[in-house]
């Protein structure tokens, strides 16, 4: 995603060294512990406040989202999602990519898609819209969320969810996936959500 001419990539908050607040979180590739190059810092995470519609002594937010601005010399593809093998067969091998064409609203019976780097590219009907979630050993919730019937593990955190166009290789993008109720159901944030706390985002 770009911001303000920024080059960066959107994660989760929670996949920050604290969820809520910017502390310059570094970002490397593959890990800080195996042949470490930074690649990104992060730039932009808004805390969690209490009031404006957030339950009695939770703090909440409207997205589960940071940005992380890519450090000079580091390649990256705007719109493109890496695709693998196919829709829900367990697979992690990229075979060629998804195109971002817009951004989108998701509705209840919508069949969407998320590629995530645990369970690879699931897809399944949106279950709800627009759900406050609370954050299972905190005190925070994430206000007006979406919920979807598909496979999601941990470590999918900050996987896209998609809409593919026409069965084709070009999506309309949804949010970002930041959690999950068991391995069936995964939760996300709407992009309207994230770009209302980020900022507009340029992401294809």
């Amino acid at each position: 995603a770009v911001r303000s001419g920024q080059r960066s990539f959107i994660t989760n908050s929670h996949c920050t060294n604290v969820q809520g607040g910017t502390e310059g979180t570094p970002y490397w590739q593959p890990s800080q512990a195996t042949a470490p190059a930074q690649i990104a810092t992060e730039v932009a995470d808004p805390q969690y406040r209490r009031g404006d519609g957030c339950p009695s002594g939770r703090r909440c937010r409207r997205s589960d989202a940071a940005r992380a601005a890519y450090a000079g010399g580091t390649s990256s593809t705007l719109g493109s999602i890496a695709r693998t093998t196919g829709a829900n067969n367990t697979s992690l091998t990229i075979q060629g990519s998804f195109t971002i064409t817009g951004e989108g609203s998701p509705v209840v019976g919508q069949t969407v898609n998320k590629v995530g780097r645990t369970t690879g590219w699931t897809r399944g009907a949106v279950t709800n819209t627009c759900v406050h979630v609370n954050v299972s050993g905190s005190n925070i919730t994430q206000l007006c969320q979406t919920l979807v019937s598909a496979g999601v593990g941990s470590g999918d955190s900050g996987a896209p969810v998609f809409l593919q166009l026409a069965g084709g290789s070009n999506a309309t993008l949804l949010g970002i996936l930041w959690g999950g109720s068991g391995s069936s159901t995964f939760v996300f944030s709407p992009m309207a959500n994230i770009e209302a706390e980020l900022g507009a985002l340029r992401t294809f």
